[in-house]
């Protein structure tokens, strides 16, 4: 098994405000904080409670992408989840097939989670279908929170 020092496990979102670059948000969890799912490690935050504590943390907000978590329900979005298959030392990426058709931010997912190229795999799944369509080949910068109280500091410059 390889060193899992610099890897993580999480959910994350691409949005994006109107007339601006896409942003990755992700929640990650070291290796080491990571609870068992089966045969995976997974980080025991899921979807619906990180976005909601992001939205109960924004509830104020009337601009920026603290207002879009505010507004937003947190299926609108693409997104997905990393975890990791102790038994065969690969990481699963599933994501909405707008994130998997876009080597861009593929990239971007694969340096923030620290996940290995040739020990990932990238599939779809049912559970990571969203409503929203993220706009053209925008720029994509990353934002990311351990807790809910980091993300809305990050989001909002503060």
């Amino acid at each position: 098994m390889a060193t899992l020092s610099h890897s993580f496990v999480g959910i994350f979102w691409a949005v994006q405000e109107r007339g601006s670059a896409a942003v990755l948000l992700d929640h990650r969890c070291p290796i080491s904080e990571a609870e068992p799912y089966g045969d995976m490690l997974t980080c025991p935050n899921g979807h619906y409670e990180v976005w909601e504590q992001w939205r109960k943390n924004a509830r104020n907000e009337r601009s920026g992408l603290a207002f879009l978590i505010a507004t937003a329900e947190y299926e609108e979005w693409p997104r997905g989840r990393i975890v990791y298959s102790s038994p065969h030392d690969r990481f699963v990426l599933y994501a909405d097939a707008q994130i998997l058709s876009r080597p861009d931010l593929l990239t971007i997912i694969h340096e923030r989670f620290g996940l290995p190229i040739d020990r990932t795999d990238a599939k779809g799944d049912h559970h990571y279908r969203s409503t929203g369509r993220l706009a053209g080949t925008a720029l994509f910068t990353t934002q990311t929170s351990h807790s809910s109280a980091s993300l809305l500091t990050a989001v909002d410059g503060g």
